[in-house]
C-alpha cells in the first residue's frame, strides 16, 4: 500500500478546460457507462489548459486577471493551431514559464461564486468565422491607423518615448460615478500639425499590433448571441463612429479654408487629439459588451445580479465598461497598454472618455 501511495505522490495533471456543447449518452457493453461526445470533448483532450472560448467567459464575468496568455500556439484534434491560456494559481508567488504547466495543486481561484451562464457568440459556418475575422481585421486596421497618430503625436508634443507600465487596475468606482461634465481636449500645437499627415510612417512595434488582435478578438468572443445587441451590431456602430469622426476632424476645406488651426477651432480640438479620436472608436467597440439583449429595466424587475451591482442605473452600459477596462488591464496586454497611454494619467484620462462615451448611449441618463 506503503508503495503505491509513493507512487501517487509523483502523479501530476494537466487540466484542460474549454466551453461549448457536448453530447451525452450511455455505452452499452460488459459494463454500461455514461459518456460525452462532440468537439468540446476533443478540444479539452488536447492538453489545451484554458481555450480562448473559456477566457473570454472568464473576462466577461470580470476576472481578466485570472488569466496568463501561453507563449506558442497548441494544437488541438480537428482544430490545428489555437491560442490557449494559463490560469494563474492563488498562491503562485514565482513566475512560471510559459512553456511549462502549471504544478501547483492548490485552488486556482479567489472566490466561490462563479459568472452567470452565458451564450457567446460561437460561429458555426466557415462563412460565419469569415466574416468575423473580416470584421475583427477591420477594426484592427482602424484603430492601429489611430495609435500611429497617437505615437507621433507624443513624440512631436512631448518629445516622449513610451513606457512601459505596471498592470494598471480599472477603477473601483462605478462608472456611472465618474462621468464628468467637461473634459479638456488637446491644444493647438502648429509643429505637431504641420506633420500630423506623417502617421502613415510610424512603425508600430510586431507586439503592438498582436496584442491590438488579440484584445479585439477576446472582446468579439464576449459578445452574446442575441438577435441585435451582438459584435456585428457593434461593428456597425464603429463605422458610423469612424464615418462621423472623420467628417468632424477632417472638415471639407470651404469650412476651414485649408487653416489647421481653424480646424482644431472647428472642432472644439476634437482634431489635434489623437487619443480622444482612438477612445471614441474603442467605446464603440465594446459599448455592448456582454449585453443581454433585454433592458436594464427588465433586468431590474429579474433582480438580475448586474441590477444590484450598479444600483439599477445604466446597468448593461456600466457592465460593459467595467469588462471591457478589465481586460485592457489585465496584464496581457503591456505593450499596448504602453502605446496608447504613456502614464497613469494618459490612462486616467483615456478611460474617462470611454466612461462618457458609452455612457451616453444610454438615453435615461
Amino acid at each position: 500500500m506503503s508503495s503505491k501511495l509513493k507512487r501517487l505522490e509523483t502523479v501530476t495533471w494537466l487540466i484542460g478546460i474549454h466551453s461549448g456543447p457536448v453530447t451525452g449518452g450511455v455505452l452499452r457493453g460488459e459494463k454500461s457507462r455514461y459518456q460525452l461526445f462532440g468537439d468540446t470533448v476533443n478540444m479539452v483532450s488536447s492538453s489545451i489548459a484554458v481555450s480562448q472560448a473559456t477566457a473570454g467567459l472568464i473576462l466577461a464575468s470580470g476576472k481578466g486577471h485570472w488569466l496568463r496568455k501561453r507563449e506558442g500556439l497548441v494544437q488541438a484534434k480537428g482544430k490545428g493551431s489555437v491560442q490557449t491560456f494559463w490560469v494563474k494559481s492563488k498562491s503562485s508567488s514565482t513566475e512560471r514559464s510559459d512553456s511549462e504547466p502549471p504544478s501547483s495543486s492548490k485552488a486556482l481561484f479567489d472566490e466561490s461564486t462563479g459568472p452567470d451562464s452565458i451564450d457567446r457568440k460561437a460561429p458555426n459556418t466557415a462563412e460565419e468565422k469569415e466574416k468575423d475575422n473580416s470584421l475583427i481585421v477591420w477594426q484592427v486596421e482602424l484603430l492601429t491607423r489611430l495609435l500611429k497618430r497617437i505615437v507621433l503625436h507624443r513624440q512631436l508634443s512631448i518629445g516622449m518615448k513610451d513606457k512601459d507600465l505596471a498592470t494598471l487596475d480599472a477603477s473601483k468606482i462605478l462608472p456611472r460615478d465618474q462621468m464628468t461634465e467637461i473634459i479638456p481636449m488637446a491644444g493647438f500645437d502648429p509643429k505637431v500639425e504641420k506633420h500630423s499627415m506623417d502617421a502613415d510612417s510610424v512603425k508600430l512595434p510586431a507586439e503592438v499590433v498582436s496584442q491590438l488582435k488579440d484584445l479585439i478578438a477576446m472582446i468579439a468572443s464576449m459578445y452574446k448571441d442575441n438577435s441585435f445587441h451582438n459584435f456585428e451590431h457593434a461593428c456597425h456602430v464603429t463605422m458610423s463612429a469612424n464615418k462621423l469622426l472623420n467628417r468632424i476632424v477632417v472638415p471639407s476645406p470651404l469650412e476651414t479654408n485649408g487653416n489647421m488651426k481653424e480646424a482644431h477651432d472647428f472642432t472644439y480640438g476634437l482634431a489635434s487629439d489623437p487619443l480622444t479620436q482612438f477612445a471614441i472608436i474603442f467605446s464603440a467597440i465594446v459599448h455592448d459588451v456582454d449585453h443581454h439583449g433585454v433592458s436594464n429595466e427588465q433586468l431590474v424587475k429579474e433582480n438580475n445580479r448586474l441590477a444590484s451591482m450598479y444600483k439599477g442605473k445604466s446597468i448593461l452600459e456600466q457592465n460593459s465598461i467595467d469588462l471591457a477596462f478589465e481586460l485592457f488591464s489585465s496584464g496581457n496586454f503591456p505593450a499596448l497598454v504602453s502605446c496608447v497611454c504613456a502614464d497613469e494619467s494618459e490612462f486616467n484620462r483615456f478611460r474617462q472618455l470611454v466612461v462618457n462615451s458609452v455612457m451616453a448611449t444610454d438615453m435615461y441618463v
